[in-house]
């Protein structure tokens, strides 16, 4: 069974000067990597991840290992000649102002618990599927009637199979759902008694894929811990500014490799480093180094 504290009911603190507190989910995951239509690799990573009751928040990854259907698929990885330049840094941090990471909170506080209202939303949001409703509730509190009523639509869906039993791929056993989706067959599984997203798997069916053959299991997620939590962790620098209007928005600067800040847009950047290194978000190394890109 997941840990999990006292759900949290997210209320908008934007511009409020209430201290956010958190939805922290950690996950661990593999998911297969395309670029320009072409696989790359399956990464598998360790996340962790912060929605602030305003928006704001974190987000963390740590890559666990890469892995490779074909021993071609590794040769390739291993021989580009910019693969160093473009490779993910192990650890990345990506760092979010007010309103830049709502996350689902405000959808699912939406979303009816009477089951056939709840499929018409979700069909009129495009998410009627099996990976839809597991984008929605993996990295979220989600509250328990309405847990139940996700859960009994997953099964209602048409192709799906019921599964007495199944397990993630931490070994962890539970109620499953599964359905072929978009030439993969997706496997929810979730917690028997809470009736929680435990985690899911995506197996290939498609024959004519061309990367990996039917059968191969070629992504999934297991959800470890989902609590509410009062502040970021030890060491994460201040929220940055400005805030994203609408929520949502905004745009990203690299600070360094695996270190983004997300923030509302703007255009000139010479201001806002010159804010972010007076409030302790950037280094004055980081400033001069970012500076002197500025043309």
């Amino acid at each position: 069974m997941i840990r999990r504290s006292s759900r949290l009911k997210r209320v908008t603190e934007m511009m409020s000067g209430v201290s956010p507190t958190y939805e922290h989910i950690v996950s661990r995951a593999a998911h297969g990597e395309f670029v320009n239509g072409m696989y790359e690799r399956l990464r598998q990573a360790n996340r962790e991840v912060w929605f602030g009751s305003d928006g704001s928040g974190l987000m963390t990854e740590t890559c666990i290992r890469s892995s490779f259907f074909t021993e071609e698929q590794r040769k390739a990885w291993q021989t580009v000649r910019h693969r160093a330049a473009r490779e993910d840094p192990t650890h990345s941090m990506d760092l979010f102002a007010a309103g830049c990471l709502p996350g689902h909170g405000p959808m699912l506080s939406k979303l009816p618990v009477d089951a056939s209202a709840l499929a018409s939303q979700l069909e009129a949001q495009r998410m009627l599927t099996l990976h839809g409703i597991a984008g929605l509730i993996g990295e979220a509190l989600v509250p328990d009637l309405l847990l139940r009523a996700l859960h009994h639509v997953a099964a209602r869906l048409p192709g799906a199979e019921v599964l007495a039993t199944a397990t993630d791929e931490i070994g962890r056993a539970g109620l499953g759902i599964s359905r072929v989706e978009r030439g993969k067959r997706v496997e929810l599984i979730f917690d028997s008694d809470s009736l929680e997203l435990l985690g899911s798997l995506e197996v290939l069916v498609d024959p004519d894929a061309d990367y990996a053959r039917p059968g191969a299991l070629v992504g999934w997620t297991s959800y470890l811990s989902r609590e509410t939590v009062d502040s970021l962790p030890g060491g994460t620098p201040p929220v940055p500014g400005p805030p994203c209007s609408p929520p949502g928005s905004g745009r990203g600067t690299m600070i360094k490799p695996g270190f983004v800040l997300s923030t509302g847009y703007f255009t000139d950047l010479a201001p806002h480093l010159e804010n972010w290194r007076a409030d302790g978000v950037i280094t004055t190394a980081q400033y001069d180094t970012l500076k002197d890109q500025q043309p």
